[in-house]
């Protein structure tokens, strides 16, 4: 692993031990999902998602627009990966830093894992 990968592994790392739900004003590009009125929206500021992942655009993390796009709309693929039953699709050289993150939807209900593969599945 190189320095700036460890960087950006301890950056991600350190922010989600610090804040259980991200400030709202810090996620003000959530405006691209107005009037969308699933449980999901909700879920992917709560569980944090967005300080990786935007609905359109890569930052840290793949687009949500890009990742339904390559599980093809299929929220059950989505909600495979989530629960640590599927190798990831979207960018898998990235994976080893998503994997302390993604160690948290343990934590999830079973109910929220699907609410979140749903809402992405269904970001275009």
């Amino acid at each position: 692993m190189t320095a700036s990968n460890y960087l950006l592994l301890l950056f991600t790392s350190l922010i989600l031990a610090f804040f259980k739900t991200p400030d709202k004003a810090k996620n003000n590009h959530m405006d691209v999902f107005a009037g969308i009125t699933l449980d999901g929206k909700e879920l992917i500021v709560k569980k944090g998602c967005t300080l990786c992942h935007h609905p359109v655009k890569k930052i840290i993390g793949p687009a949500f627009k890009d990742i339904a796009s390559k599980y093809n709309g299929n929220a059950e693929k989505i909600l495979n990966f989530l629960e640590g039953k599927a190798q990831p699709i979207v960018h898998p050289e990235e994976f080893q830093y998503m994997k302390p993150v993604l160690s948290q939807m343990k934590h999830a209900t079973k109910e929220e894992r699907t609410a979140l593969a749903k809402y992405i599945a269904g970001i275009k």
